[in-house]
């Protein structure tokens, strides 16, 4: 089982980044197999000693795995993760349009692939992961990262309407409606829909169904809820329709799927607020064994 380390990001990155993880095993470690499944959001991450095996699910075939990968969102379970021993991996946690903020990259390209990072970010990448190759600690690693994303914050510019309707469509437990959100942008349904597309990767709806689907899971593995009253406070229709967005996003029931998300899948990780008391699923499985969690809030 990996060891699991974590932290925010300085202050000013916040609106963009989520967390950052670096996860390792020892040299006697067995092979973890980790399912991949829906989730929002870009990630960056660096591999400095042994690489994930990726086999996409009903075929022999293994997906590429640079050493430096841009990884778009998730919209459904293609493929799924074989954690190695030596493994050291060191990954940035986007939020949903983060990195389009961010970068000014369009995510749609992005969406369901593992891309090598240098092809989108250009020469920036090899020298920062010689950097983070060479820091000694984790925080040093950290600390690098803020140094490099703060340094493209420079020509960012403030949320606009649009991005603000986005959030909200992201934002876990959020009962919004759609039609709702689309006629306070000023932009026409095809507008609404491509801008979507550029800034997180998928359509509205399937920002909102995964964001729902998200929290849901996130719920069960932190709470005490029923899965009826989840469904309930998330706005399902009843139960079969939660049990049908998560065989549509996961391939699996609300229980087997909780069942196969450990406490250090990435999953876990993701610096969510859900419905029990404002605090993140990390904060609240911080207590268990098969994590170090070591958040650096300040820098």
């Amino acid at each position: 089982m990996p060891i699991v380390q974590c932290a925010i990001p300085a202050p000013p990155l916040r609106r963009f980044v989520r967390r950052y993880v670096q996860r390792r095993t020892p040299a006697n470690a067995s092979v973890t197999i980790e399912p991949i499944i829906a989730r929002l959001g870009v990630m960056l991450e660096f591999q400095f000693s042994a690489r994930y095996e990726i086999p996409v699910y009903g075929t022999g075939v293994l997906d590429s795995c640079p050493l430096v990968t841009l990884i778009g969102p998730i919209t459904y379970r293609r493929v799924r993760l074989h954690i190695p021993a030596n493994l050291e991996a060191l990954v940035v946690l986007f939020a949903p349009q983060g990195f389009h903020d961010l970068f000014g990259e369009p995510i749609a390209p992005l969406t369901e692939l593992g891309t090598e990072a240098h092809s989108v970010l250009g020469i920036h990448m090899p020298r920062l992961y010689q950097r983070l190759g060479n820091a000694r600690t984790f925080e040093q690693r950290v600390a690098l990262l803020d140094e490099f994303l703060v340094e493209r914050m420079y020509e960012v510019k403030a949320p606009d309407r649009i991005s603000k309707a986005f959030d909200c469509l992201a934002m876990p437990g959020s009962s919004v409606k759609i039609g709702e959100v689309f006629a306070q942008t000023g932009l026409s349904l095809r507008q609404f829909e491509r801008k979507c597309l550029e800034r997180a990767g998928v359509t509205p709806k399937v920002m909102a169904r995964i964001a729902r689907f998200q929290t849901a899971l996130q719920m069960k593995k932190v709470g005490s809820q029923s899965w009826t009253q989840i469904a309930h406070l998330l706005d399902y229709h009843d139960q079969m329709h939660m049990i049908r967005d998560f065989r549509a996003f996961a391939e699996g029931t609300p229980v087997q799927t909780c069942e196969e998300i450990a406490a250090d899948h990435l999953f876990s990780l993701m610096d969510s607020s859900v419905a029990s008391g404002g605090r993140s699923t990390l904060e609240q499985t911080a207590s268990l064994e098969s994590v170090v969690h070591s958040d650096l809030a300040s820098h």
